[in-house]
């Protein structure tokens, strides 16, 4: 493999911080995946569990497996199949369970025209050499 040299004559372009370049219209800044080594079990077990966190459910994470946006996760999928895939889903689902809560809204009644307003604190500081409110800029 050629290795990127100081002098950017390798097969890389140099290394170049994006803020110190404009962008070209030749570079469209698009972000590309590369394979690297690794456990797919322990990526599944993470994925997995952050969607669960989430509220999410076997099918809804399934379905990003079968999502050609996500290019890690699809291959996952033609490699293990459907049903592992699903496996391993229902492994993480029956170890750590799901994160569901449920909301409620209670309207505040009507009769709360009839209170009085709430006092306006003015917030400040106070300075103690001149022993008077200095009003802090930008609250």
């Amino acid at each position: 493999m050629e290795m990127e040299t100081q002098g950017g004559t390798g097969r890389f372009a140099p290394k170049v911080h994006p803020l110190s370049r404009s962008a070209t219209p030749d570079d469209p800044m698009d972000l590309n995946a590369a394979a690297v080594p690794g456990d797919p079990d322990v990526l599944i077990n993470a994925l997995v569990q952050e969607y669960a966190w989430m509220g999410w459910d076997g099918d809804e994470i399934a379905a990003l497996f079968h999502d050609p946006f996500y290019p890690m996760l699809h291959g996952l999928l033609e490699a293990l199949g459907e049903t592992g895939v699903r496996d391993r889903i229902n492994a993480v689902f029956n170890r750590d369970g799901v994160f569901r809560f449920r909301t409620t809204v209670h309207e505040a009644p009507d009769d709360h025209d009839h209170e009085p307003e709430p006092e306006v604190v003015q917030i400040g500081a106070f300075n103690l050499k001149r022993k008077e409110q200095d009003h802090v800029d930008g609250l």
